[in-house]
């Protein structure tokens, strides 16, 4: 019998299931409800296990939507729709259930699932079309292909994070969340899976990712394990200002000066970003390493809460580069400020943008033998330089900018 067939049998039922947003979900922003499958990518006739736990309402289903189906993981596509793939109640029954499991497992089959970007949704309360937790998005094709050419499919299906979805300090991060090459709601996410598709995308090689921000996850306890030993990571997590987040963001403001507007990008600062070098339509690495000076010292002067701690160093000299990821300057020398200013504006990939387009290995800043190892270096050592230079010697670094935010 097929998906089609099944479906049409149940529509009845789901269509008097489906409700309006219910109470319990409004404040679903803090829910802590997961689902995880095993692997990135299924060949056509392998089955797809899928693990759920900590589900917070009863009566509740698993469907699996192509990813250019969903816009709102707020308001999924209904039945009549016809974009539902495929479908299961938690106890594994397409009916009803005699008991609702919070955790478990469920099975979805990939013979009649067209080669294409998916993705698994936890309905909400009695068939609630407002998502409770979804999977990264992964594949299904006769021949599963390395991670980089999926990136160049996910690369058109941006969409801004929802009002229950967890973002990061680094807009590096949260695109790959708006694309939907990591969890898009920002939760349950396999820290090292995170890694590969950072370099698969980014060219950065995932190494040097381990070395530092997967490993300072880590230490400061910003992960979990799940049942299975995967280490996770809410990207919400990132925003601890006793870890991995620092003061003097390039484009955020300080938390001190309001920790919800902390999140978000400021316009002041991305305003001026984009007016150093003003003739030019190109950043260059100068043009960046003497914002990031201005930033530390005004820090330093408006914010009396401002510490800096030896692995801010390393972190803050590592952003200093990656914006330069971005550029098609294959010296990484420059970088085009239409391209850095929407991509840090709205976190969404370029136009046009092919992932490791600018050389066939990734980027290692800690391998001697890689060119921008001494710009790392060089980076590291501007930024820990103006942590410690007496603020009375800073000179043109003292900027008007008072350190609050302004949208």
């Amino acid at each position: 019998m097929t998906i089609s067939n099944r479906l049409s049998k149940v529509a009845l039922l789901l269509g008097a299931l489906a409700m309006t947003l219910s109470s319990r979900l409004a404040d679903a922003k803090n829910n802590s409800s997961r689902v995880s499958v095993d692997k990135a990518c299924f060949r056509k006739g392998e089955t797809i296990d899928v693990y759920f736990e900590d589900i917070l309402e009863k009566e509740f289903g698993l469907a699996i939507y192509s990813t250019s189906a969903v816009s709102d993981f707020d308001n999924l596509p209904g039945f009549s729709s016809g974009d539902l793939t495929a479908w299961v109640f938690s106890c594994g029954e397409h009916l009803t259930c005699d008991e609702w499991p919070s955790k478990g497992k469920v099975q979805f089959s990939t013979e009649e699932l067209n080669p294409d970007e998916y993705v698994v949704v936890v309905s909400g309360d009695r068939a609630d079309l407002a998502a409770q937790a979804t999977t990264n998005s992964f594949a299904v094709d006769f021949t599963c292909e390395p991670i980089s050419d999926r990136v160049e499919l996910a690369a058109s299906q941006w969409q801004p994070a929802g009002f229950r979805d967890q973002r990061s300090p680094c807009p590096f991060i949260n695109t790959l969340a708006n694309h939907g090459i990591i969890n898009r709601n920002g939760t349950f996410i396999d820290l090292f899976d995170m890694a590969a598709r950072l370099e698969a995308v980014y060219n950065v090689d995932r190494a040097f990712l381990h070395h530092g921000p997967v490993q300072l996850a880590i230490d400061c306890n910003q992960t979990y394990e799940d049942k299975n030993g995967i280490t996770r990571l809410d990207l919400e997590r990132l925003f601890d200002d006793r870890c991995e987040e620092h003061e003097a963001s390039m484009v955020r403001a300080d938390s001190f000066h309001g920790f919800e507007s902390s999140k978000l990008v400021d316009d002041s600062l991305l305003n001026r970003l984009m007016r150093k070098n003003p003739t030019s339509k190109v950043l260059t690495r100068e043009d960046v390493m003497d914002f990031q000076s201005e930033r530390i010292m005004e820090s330093r002067i408006s914010n009396p809460e401002t510490v800096f701690r030896p692995f801010d160093i390393e972190n803050m000299g590592a952003q200093g580069i990656f914006l330069f990821l971005l550029s098609s300057d294959p010296t990484l020398e420059t970088v085009e400020k239409e391209i850095l200013y929407f991509f840090l504006l709205m976190e969404k990939l370029p136009d046009g943008f092919v992932p490791g387009s600018l050389r066939d290995t990734p980027f290692n800043f800690l391998d001697p033998t890689d060119f921008t190892q001494p710009r790392f270096m060089e980076s590291m050592g501007n930024v820990e330089s103006m942590m410690h230079i007496s603020i009375k010697d800073s000179g043109g670094h003292k900027s008007v900018y008072d350190g609050r935010p302004h949208h």
